[in-house]
C-alpha cells in the first residue's frame, strides 16, 4: 500500500516536472508535435510507477549490484526515448541534422535517463528508510 502510494506520487511528480521543463523550452503555443512529447513523458511516468517499488526494496535490502542496475535501466530508458524521437525525423524542414547531432542528442538523453533513475532510486530509498522506517 505505502509503496504504491509512493510510486503514484513519484509518477505524477515526474510527469508534471518534465512537462513544465519541456514546455518552458517549447515555442508558445507549443506545436502540435508536442503531443508526442506529452505521450512519451506519460509512458516514462508509467515506467517510474512500475520501477519505484523495486528501487525501494533494493535500497532497503542492499541488493547486489543495485547501483549498476539502476544506472543501466536509466541508460536504456534514455536511449529508447532518444531513439523514438530520432525515428520521427527532424521536425524543422530548414535544419539538416547530421550524425554527430544525433549522437549528441542520444548521449544527452542517455545521461538524463541515468540521472533520473539514480535520483529516483536515492531519493525514494532515503525517504522511505529515514522518514518512515517502520513501513513496508
Amino acid at each position: 500500500m505505502f509503496r504504491n502510494k509512493t510510486a503514484r506520487i513519484n509518477a505524477l511528480a515526474f510527469f508534471f516536472f518534465w512537462i513544465l521543463v519541456l514546455l518552458a523550452g517549447a515555442d508558445f503555443p507549443p506545436p502540435v508535435g508536442f503531443l508526442w512529447v506529452v505521450l512519451i513523458v506519460a509512458i516514462c511516468s508509467a515506467v517510474v510507477y512500475w520501477r519505484i517499488p523495486p528501487y525501494i526494496m533494493w535500497y532497503r535490502t542492499c541488493r547486489f549490484a543495485r547501483y549498476w542496475r539502476v544506472t543501466l535501466e536509466g541508460l536504456i530508458g534514455g536511449v529508447l526515448v532518444a531513439s523514438f524521437f530520432v525515428s520521427l525525423g527532424n521536425g524543422e524542414p530548414t535544419v539538416t541534422a547530421g550524425p554527430e547531432d544525433y549522437a549528441i542528442f542520444i548521449s544527452v538523453l542517455a545521461i538524463l535517463g541515468i540521472v533520473n533513475a539514480l535520483a529516483l532510486y536515492f531519493i525514494n530509498g532515503w525517504v522511505t528508510s529515514h522518514i518512515s522506517p517502520g513501513r513496508k
